[in-house]
């Protein structure tokens, strides 16, 4: 007795045929299934709906947005349920007192020597005054009290407390201009 070959076409494709009919008859039974659409009862006693409990274990930053109420409607549906927002009460925000005002500080005279960056290390050549010691700082680091907070491609920014200079490295050529 001969059997067919298992590689024939005939056989391939009769074996393709029964797939896909196997796959019509259960997308034709998924189709003729009813889909409940009715609305969510409220869990007892929680005042939320079972869906709810489900969701409420996920962050609302996994899914990028608070879709809790778009999660508990049916999406297509004839009698889907219009958005109704939960409102809450607003508790009284406490009156800030605004902080005293900050003593202000005599700003030195800096000057800006030089920029350099070595990888991605940035640093300034910084001193106060054209006489005084110069030093190289990166930012964060403080000289006569003010902080180096920036640095840009011709000038760094210095902060001390709420005051805030800018100090550049190519300063105007008008002498009664104020560096600070």
């Amino acid at each position: 007795m001969k059997f067919p070959h298992i590689n024939s076409p005939l056989l391939g494709y009769s074996s393709i045929a029964a797939v896909l009919a196997m796959l019509s008859l259960f997308n034709l039974a998924l189709a003729r299934t009813p889909v409940d659409i009715s609305p969510t009862e409220t869990a007892k006693g929680t005042g939320k709906a079972p869906s709810v409990e489900r969701v409420s274990g996920a962050k609302p930053t996994d899914v990028g947005l608070d879709q809790q109420d778009t999660l508990l409607r049916p999406v297509f549906s004839p009698t889907r349920r219009e958005f109704q927002p939960v409102i809450a009460t607003i508790a009284p925000q406490p009156e800030t007192v605004p902080p005293p005002a900050p003593v202000a500080v005599s700003i030195p005279a800096f000057h800006l020597e030089g920029i350099r960056k070595i990888g991605p290390d940035v640093s300034v050549l910084l001193s106060v005054g054209i006489e005084g010691p110069s030093h190289w700082l990166p930012i964060g680091d403080t000289l006569e009290g003010w902080t180096l907070e920036r640095i840009d491609t011709h000038s760094v920014t210095l902060r001390s407390g709420d005051q805030l200079t800018i100090v550049d490295l190519y300063p105007p050529e008008n002498p009664n201009v104020p560096q600070n």
